[in-house]
């Protein structure tokens, strides 16, 4: 299984990321410690990414400009606070944290880290949430066993304010990682129904589950592009896991990436042009930015701390 999915079949998120280049530390100083920076959103008018890090000793909720400039912590609270995604408005960010003791629940804050507020009371680990384009309802998916079985996983919906919370499948499959699509009409997402983790698709009430990939290997962690033509999602079918990009259809298969180190929820862009993920090395793992091309690779974070 992909290192960052089968982590969350544990509850926790299992990071190694890029370590930044630096020369040998002086005598009498500190090694530098390998820090996490992942799980990286764009804001919907392009100019921030909210991601996770935990470069001041636990997991907490950041942000910083699209440039990577600004880095400035938004959450303070023990346990890992993790999958930040914004409102379409770019005033809150949802995330997951398991602050108030036993599982991960939903949470939501304003955008300068204000105003936190629990939005789910679910036994079971609740987490990955993403708002819908119109803001009116927020998709997550949560682990209905105790002992977070892995075979366990589904998606559910709630309103934006909490109520309403409903499961939208009810298969035995284990269903992870809902994605709205632009129109808020359908909700893509990953399953392993089929044998084999694969691509799907389901109507946003739940209905008409439909199958989007065909083959012998793993796909996961898939997201639309904002104007709906285009697919991002993480596969091994190079025989390690890499960034592919398709047609909506799952047509035009391209291979964006090629270091083989495992990757996070790759994310689009507001207008398309790039693509952004985290990438793990060695003891940590980094954000970066690609285009939708697969050209200009960059880092945004460098992870190592004093």
């Amino acid at each position: 299984m992909f290192p960052l999915f089968s982590v969350y079949r544990t509850a926790a998120i299992g990071a190694v990321a890029i370590v930044a280049l630096i020369g040998q530390p002086q005598r009498g100083n500190p090694a530098p410690r390998a820090v996490q920076n992942s799980d990286p959103a764009w804001s919907r008018d392009g100019s921030k990414i909210a991601f996770m890090s935990d470069r001041d000793g636990d997991i907490e909720i950041y942000v910083m400009d699209a440039d990577g400039a600004r880095q400035t912590r938004l959450t303070n609270a023990a346990g890992r606070d993790a999958h930040p995604s914004w409102s379409p408005d770019g005033a809150e960010i949802y995330f997951q944290s398991p602050r108030d003791g036993g599982q991960p629940q939903i949470y939501v804050m304003n955008a300068d880290g204000s105003g936190q507020k629990r939005l789910t009371h679910n036994p079971g680990f609740s987490g990955v949430p993403m708002a819908s384009p119109d803001g009116r309802k927020i998709l997550f998916q949560v682990n209905e066993a105790p002992t977070m079985d892995p075979s366990h996983w589904q998606i559910y919906v709630i309103n934006a304010d909490g109520s309403r919370q409903k499961r939208l499948l009810t298969s035995t499959a284990n269903d992870q990682v809902p994605r709205w699509s632009p129109d808020g009409k359908r909700i893509l997402f990953y399953s392993d129904r089929s044998g084999k983790d694969q691509l799907y698709v389901m109507n946003a009430d739940g209905l008409q589950p439909a199958q989007l990939s065909h083959d012998s290997f793993n796909d996961h962690a898939a997201v639309w592009s904002h104007d709906g033509k285009q697919i991002a999602f993480t596969s091994d079918r190079s025989g390690a896991w890499e960034i592919y990009k398709t047609q909506a259809d799952t047509t035009g298969l391209v291979q964006l990436t090629h270091s083989a180190p495992g990757f996070g929820v790759p994310q689009w862009s507001p207008d398309d042009s790039q693509i952004l993920f985290s990438q793990p090395d060695a003891d940590s793992r980094d954000i970066y930015a690609i285009n939708a091309d697969g050209s200009n690779l960059r880092r945004l974070t460098h992870g190592a701390s004093n």
